[in-house]
């Protein structure tokens, strides 16, 4: 009996001690606690063009990834040799029964920066802009997508 009450004394001065040393605030290492992490998003070229004409037929610039399901932003920079750029751009991705799906287009009009955004989110995939002038004449540019 003298043993088990030796063992109780040194349990309940240990536990006295670790009240006075562990901090008021302190949470355990695993917390239960849940959080929002903002994944960055990435903006990548996809094409440079130039000699742009009304006559070409329509340009699919290189392919760009999806990783995370969401809107993606075309940025354009473009500039017309003569005369006031005029081109369409569509967000395109190909389906397996060998047709493609749009996600959003414009018509830009003007020389200089220009941007436009996908007219729904953009499900996890491999996409590209699907692009041709609608003037006579030379345009050239780049394009780059800001994915999520």
């Amino acid at each position: 009996m003298i043993d088990l009450k030796k063992f109780a004394q040194a349990a309940m001065l240990a536990l006295l001690t670790a009240s006075f040393v562990i901090p008021t605030g302190a949470e355990a290492a695993n917390s239960q606690q849940t959080s929002n992490t903002v994944v960055p998003s990435t903006t990548t070229q996809v094409a440079n063009f130039s000699n742009l004409g009304k006559s070409n037929k329509t340009s699919s610039s290189g392919y760009f990834n999806v990783n995370t399901e969401g809107y993606v932003t075309v940025n354009v920079s473009q500039t017309h040799n003569s005369d006031t750029a005029y081109v369409l751009y569509a967000i395109v991705k190909d389906r397996p029964d060998g047709t493609t799906t749009s996600y959003g287009s414009a018509n830009l009009d003007g020389n200089g920066s220009f941007s436009f955004t996908s007219s729904k989110p953009l499900p996890v995939g491999e996409y590209y802009i699907r692009y041709n002038s609608k003037r006579t004449g030379r345009t050239s540019g780049t394009i780059s997508v800001t994915t999520p």
